[in-house]
């Protein structure tokens, strides 16, 4: 069975300001150990400038999720 065959049915939510700041918190936490606002003043400090998002595990989630904020 293809998906076009399913009846399956997705459903999307638009997130809150406040749900998408704790989602991109989650994702920073599990991703790099750090809270979704240190991550972003890492970021704006350029901590993160000069990193190969390939070769640090987890940043790559992190910058992905980025518009979740920004």
């Amino acid at each position: 069975m293809s998906i076009a065959e399913s009846n399956a049915s997705v459903e999307a939510k638009e997130l809150t300001p406040e749900e998408a700041a704790v989602a991109f918190d989650r994702i920073a936490r599990r991703a790099l150990d750090l809270s979704g606002e240190d991550f972003l003043a890492d970021l704006d400090e350029g901590t993160f400038d000069d990193v190969n998002p390939d070769a640090h595990p987890g940043l790559l989630d992190v910058l992905m999720a980025l518009p979740l904020v920004r």
